[in-house]
């Protein structure tokens, strides 16, 4: 048997409902944390745009990134 499911037969009615009540709310506290989560991650890109301006010249950036791609850091081959 999975460790998830309780044999319910055994308990009282009350029990029953106890538990039941108990689930729902953990169902409805991990809605709201999930639902949390997202508006992070959704928000995060757009907070994040532009923050690093003024930091790096973007003209320089460019410039910097075709000169690195001349640059060979390979051994020669040799035939």
């Amino acid at each position: 048997m999975p460790t998830n499911v309780i044999n319910v037969r055994d308990l009282e009615e009350e029990d029953v409902k106890l538990l039941e009540s108990l689930v729902e709310r953990l169902r409805a506290i991990r809605r709201k944390a999930k639902g949390k989560m997202t508006e992070r991650k959704e928000g995060g890109f757009e907070r994040s745009a532009g923050s690093w301006a003024g930091l790096i010249d973007g003209e320089e950036l460019i410039r910097n990134i075709y000169a690195d791609r001349l640059i060979s850091t390979r051994p020669e081959v040799k035939l």
